[in-house]
């Protein structure tokens, strides 16, 4: 089956905005829902191999550029993870009461990790690429005390992405947001069987903070899958990541 089964959708919020995304609709459950990492988007490298395995495998799949990236609205400098998690609450809607796998990489892992703590009828399992818990307030954390105190200021603050990604303006608002979803500080109950995957040679995000968070988290049915030598874009690991999903998904049909 080609790419072009999928089918492009539009969701509008009630203040006009628009979040676009991509649906390959089986008719059967669950549907699958990918959520990319910091200013990334639905055409990704990762979002592009697990919609080409879902239309191989016949399954209902869903990703979408969160608003400020790609074809949805928005400036990216309005970013916060609550935006995002409304933007992820439209496809809930959309999809209505069916069940539902979120697949999440780096942000789009912690996203998926709060989700699942919102809306626990509808989400039935998470797996999660190098969950980027608290990343925002790492990087508050470490600048000097006059740059934290400028972007408070100034409420913006620009830097280069080391992806290649250019030069990102980011609002203080991402930052004062994020603080509500700290997860290491006020863990989560998890009551879906949840797999991370996580390389050890990540730069971005290291492993350990995946072994930090299932420490503290109330989830029986976690499991992390260290990946040796794997780096933060799972690069060489594609057939692990859709042995696991293949796994989760049996679980839970």
């Amino acid at each position: 089956m080609s790419p072009s089964a999928e089918r492009p959708f539009t969701l509008v919020h009630s203040n006009g905005d628009r979040v676009c995304g991509l649906i390959h609709e089986a008719h059967t459950d669950p549907v699958g829902v990918f959520l990319p990492g910091f200013a990334s988007n639905m055409e990704g490298s990762k979002s592009q191999i697990l919609a080409r395995n879902a239309q191989a495998q016949g399954w209902s799949w869903v990703r979408f550029d969160p608003r400020g990236v790609g074809r949805s609205d928005g400036p990216f400098q309005a970013l916060t993870l609550s935006r995002y998690l409304a933007d992820l609450q439209l496809i809930l809607q959309m999809l209505e009461d069916r069940p539902v796998l979120l697949v999440g990489s780096s942000l789009g892992g912690w996203l998926g990790t709060i989700a699942a703590t919102r809306w626990p009828k509808q989400i039935r399992a998470l797996l999660l690429i190098a969950p980027a818990y608290n990343f925002i307030q790492e990087i508050f954390r470490r600048l000097p005390a006059d740059e934290q105190q400028a972007w408070q200021d100034t409420n913006l603050r620009c830097w280069e992405d080391p992806y290649g990604l250019g030069e990102l303006h980011m609002r203080f608002d991402l930052v004062a947001d994020s603080w509500r979803y700290d997860l290491l500080r006020f863990p989560p109950y998890l009551h879906c069987p949840v797999e991370i995957l996580h390389g050890s040679a990540d730069k971005a995000v290291p492993l350990a903070l995946s072994y930090q968070f299932a420490a503290r988290a109330h989830a029986p049915g976690l499991a992390i899958r260290p990946l040796p030598g794997v780096n933060h874009r799972l690069q060489g690991a594609d057939a692990v990541l859709l042995r696991s999903l293949q796994s989760l998904w049996t679980r839970i049909s």
